[in-house]
């Protein structure tokens, strides 16, 4: 897995891949833009794997990398900054949903098969008080999250979920094994 994201290692894990090693990639995702949030998560997640396998050209392996981004309302959010940006984007869930758009690339190394694609999936809320936002902010999990939020931990304020919860967690699982198919 091409992440350092403990995040997807666990949705991984929860679907039955148990020998999964994470390679985290060391690149510049702010240097790699694109107008379309779909072109632009495949872009990162492609420039992670390039990276990922000129740090490792002789390692035989499947490796899967992605990257997500949150649209709301139009505007693309990735990990939040700082406080403020964790408030700002907790408080507008609620008037309008997070669409989580994942970029997913694949390559089995041993033949070059690669796919890619991505996924996506709507998610709405009811009002997030704040002082569930604070004790966001002081864990400081939030921060390693695209859109500021962990969905899992949640769950009394979930409304409407249009697509799979893991692309909402970060990794769509559906996608990823199709893909992981299509690579074998």
């Amino acid at each position: 897995l091409g992440s350092s994201s403990q995040w997807r290692k666990n949705l991984m894990q929860n679907w039955g891949y148990h020998n999964i090693a994470t390679i985290a990639a060391d690149i510049d995702e702010k240097a790699i833009r694109h107008e379309d949030p779909s072109t632009m998560t495949l872009l990162i997640a492609q420039a992670k794997q390039d990276e990922i396998l000129r740090q490792h050209p002789e390692k035989e392996m499947i490796l899967i990398c992605c990257d997500q981004v949150i649209v709301h309302n139009g505007v693309v959010r990735e990990k939040p900054i700082d406080d403020d940006q964790v408030r700002t984007f907790m408080r507008s869930y609620k008037d309008h949903p997070a669409v989580a758009i994942c970029g997913i690339t694949v390559i089995n190394t041993k033949t070059g098969a690669k796919a890619e694609g991505v996924g996506k999936a709507t998610q709405h809320f009811t009002e997030i008080p704040e002082e569930v936002i604070e004790n966001f902010i002081e864990d400081g999990d939030v921060f390693t999250c695209a859109g500021g939020f962990i969905r899992e931990r949640l769950l009394d304020y979930l409304g409407e979920l249009i697509g799979e919860e893991s692309c909402i967690e970060g990794l769509p699982k559906t996608l990823t094994e199709e893909l992981i198919e299509m690579v074998k």
